[in-house]
Parts: C-alpha cells; sequence; structure tokens
C-alpha cells in the first residue's frame, strides 16, 4: 500500500510539471488574444513574441503578429510572419498579401510559381509523403519478387522502383526544398566571401527575400539575383 501510494504521489508531480508549463503558455496566448482584441497591439506583440520564442506558434498567431507589425511600419517583421504563415498552410491569400507588401516596398524574392507552391506541400508533409512511397516501394518489392519467381521479368515494376527510391532519396536529403531567409536590416552588405576582408558586391535592403544554401554563425551564403553572396547571419531571419 505504501508504495501504492508512492507511485501516485510521482504521477501526481509529472502531471505538475508537464502540465504547468502549458496551462502557463495557455494563459499568456489567451492574454495576448486579449489585447489584441482590445486594440492594445504592442503589449499584446510582445505576449506573442514571447509564445513565438517558445516555438509554439499557431498559424492564428502569426497572422495576428503580421497585422500588428505592418501596422507599426516594419514591413520586414511582417513578411516574416506572413511567410511562416504560408509555410504552414499553403493559404494563397497570403501570398497575394505578401505580393502586395513586395510590390509596395519594390522588394524581391516574392515570386511565387507552381514549382514553389508543390515543394511547400511536400514540406508541409515530408513524413506522410515519405510513409506513401516507401509503402509503394515495398509493394512493387513484392511484386517484382513475384513475378521472378515466375521467370517473369517486372520492367514496369523494376522501373517504377528506381523512380520511387530517387524520389525517396530527394525528398530524406531536402534536394528542392531549398531554405529561404528575409533580410532584417537596411543597407546589409553582400559580401565575395565569408570574412569582413572579402570583396564588397552591394547592399540588400530589409524586407528581401534570398535563398539561403549554407549558414553559421556569423556568415550565411545566399543565392541574390542568380549571384551567390554572403550576408551577416544576424541580418537575416530564416524561414
Amino acid at each position: 500500500m505504501k508504495y501504492f501510494f508512492i507511485r501516485i504521489i510521482q504521477t501526481m508531480f509529472l502531471i505538475l510539471v508537464i502540465g504547468l508549463p502549458i496551462y502557463a503558455q495557455n494563459a499568456e496566448l489567451s492574454t495576448a488574444d486579449s489585447l489584441f482584441a482590445n486594440q492594445k497591439y504592442t503589449e499584446a506583440l510582445k505576449k506573442y513574441e514571447n509564445i513565438f520564442n517558445q516555438d509554439k506558434a499557431s498559424p492564428a498567431m502569426l497572422t495576428k503578429m503580421a497585422f500588428i507589425q505592418e501596422g507599426l511600419g516594419n514591413y520586414a517583421d511582417a513578411l516574416f510572419y506572413l511567410n511562416l504563415y504560408y509555410l504552414k498552410t499553403s493559404d494563397k491569400a497570403a501570398l497575394t498579401k505578401m505580393r502586395e507588401l513586395a510590390e509596395e516596398h519594390h522588394l524581391s524574392g516574392f515570386e511565387y510559381s507552381d514549382f514553389k507552391f508543390m515543394a511547400n506541400f511536400v514540406r508541409n508533409y515530408e513524413v506522410e509523403i515519405l510513409i506513401v512511397l516507401l509503402a509503394f516501394s515495398l509493394f512493387l518489392l513484392i511484386y517484382g519478387y513475384s513475378k521472378r519467381k515466375k521467370d517473369e521479368l517486372p520492367r514496369v515494376s523494376l522501373f517504377l522502383q528506381a523512380l520511387t527510391l530517387v524520389l525517396i532519396g530527394l525528398l530524406s536529403n531536402q534536394l528542392f526544398l531549398a531554405d529561404t531567409g528575409i533580410v532584417s536590416q537596411d543597407h546589409s552588405l553582400l559580401m565575395t566571401g565569408p570574412s569582413a576582408g572579402a570583396e564588397p558586391i552591394s547592399y540588400i535592403e530589409k524586407g528581401n527575400k534570398v535563398t539561403v544554401l549554407q549558414s553559421d554563425a556569423l556568415w550565411t551564403k545566399i543565392r541574390w539575383q542568380e549571384e551567390v553572396a554572403y550576408i551577416r547571419t544576424k541580418n537575416l531571419k530564416t524561414l
């Protein structure tokens, strides 16, 4: 009986340890939403940023953060949160809003195509697609084996198996899911190499969207207007 009560106390302690942070986060979100509803936007933004920094942002929260930042004139941050919202939802309304902001402030990198839309879809459902491909690959393996037992050459299944394995490889290594980032500081200098002694290329303004090729604590290698350049990591918000 003694051990039974000890187990109950341990379980209750675990529930408290796990549940309190969740309760605190929900309470903070509720407070932030209340502040937002009462048009106390800067106060709400501080609460939302606390939740965002804990990697707990919901799509609805991201749209509110984008709305507040746009109202404050921080169009680069508004684009950042809108882009995160789009990556989570593939909502084409977000694309329209981003294009409007980009055109208003003469920014580049927000051109979208069917390929980019599909790439984002794949990013959102990567695990599910991988499971389907692996299951299909297993089916083809069993089917091909049964054909070989009958002394038949399963050409079609071999071709499909090879294609499926290529797709699995591409998806596993994210070879066509390029990371992107939004420049967060005005007049950020682009360099030919990851060094203060490298040759300068040009300045880039905040809000422009670039393709991220490689990154470390100090420098990020990017593709900008079909050229490879380096930018200070602190001047870029990676999506």
